[in-house]
């Protein structure tokens, strides 16, 4: 398609609203000892945001033994050191600690912890178990239905769609009409940039729809 017959392409999205509930990809997790000021109490069970969806990255902060140590040198050398898992078969966020540390000397530095923190995400929909040491915390997440987008890029013919990156797995699919018919999947490998994914694809001067599935588990 050249840049004088632009107009003629007409390229339609159609959004795909499935509840796919089924496990996702390996989420990103990062988990560290959770600074507190020295007046607070110890950490209690938090989620941010409090009503997570299949687009949210997920900070927390979770208790641990309800202590609070001078600083993370000192909890290592009680607890050991966190490390934090996703297991998205069994819908499960594990905290587990390495042996306490040994011979060790912290620094006499006043930076309070309690608890751990971090975050995890996006997670599939679903009803999820944070488990740490003998504690289980249950929450939930929510289906998120994807708005699939387009632009044009400028001096090209060619085009980029993009949706939020999600924890449920979908596939860009596309066909050159809505008669009856089966959808073809883009072989374009979409890109990650910040929350979306992104595909360009080149233009033409017919007709092309495209949606977004999701997979099954």
């Amino acid at each position: 398609m050249t840049g004088g017959d632009r107009a003629t392409a007409t390229i339609c999205l159609a959004l795909a609203i499935v509840l796919c509930g089924g496990p996702s990809g390996a989420a990103e997790a990062t988990v560290q000892w959770h600074p507190i000021a020295n007046a607070s109490p110890p950490a209690a069970f938090m989620l941010n945001p409090a009503n997570p969806t299949t687009t949210n990255v997920i900070s927390f902060i979770v208790p641990t033994d309800g202590e609070t140590y001078i600083n993370d040198c000192y909890a290592s050398l009680s607890n050991g050191s966190p490390a934090i898992a996703v297991g998205a078969t069994n819908q499960t966020i594990t905290v587990s600690f390495s042996a306490p540390l040994t011979n060790s000397v912290c620094p006499l530095i006043v930076n309070p912890v309690s608890g751990v923190d971090g975050q995890f995400g996006p997670l599939s929909a679903g009803t999820w178990v944070f488990d740490i040491l003998q504690n289980a915390y249950t929450f939930d997440v929510a289906e998120a239905p994807l708005a699939l987008s387009i632009q044009a890029i400028t001096n090209s013919s060619t085009f980029q769609l993009a949706w939020p990156v999600s924890g449920d797995l979908f596939v860009l699919e596309f066909k050159d009409g809505l008669a009856p018919g089966d959808w073809q999947v883009v072989t374009n490998p979409p890109t990650i940039s910040g929350n979306l994914n992104t595909v360009v694809i080149h233009g033409d001067s017919g007709s092309r729809f495209f949606r977004l599935r999701c997979l099954p588990p």
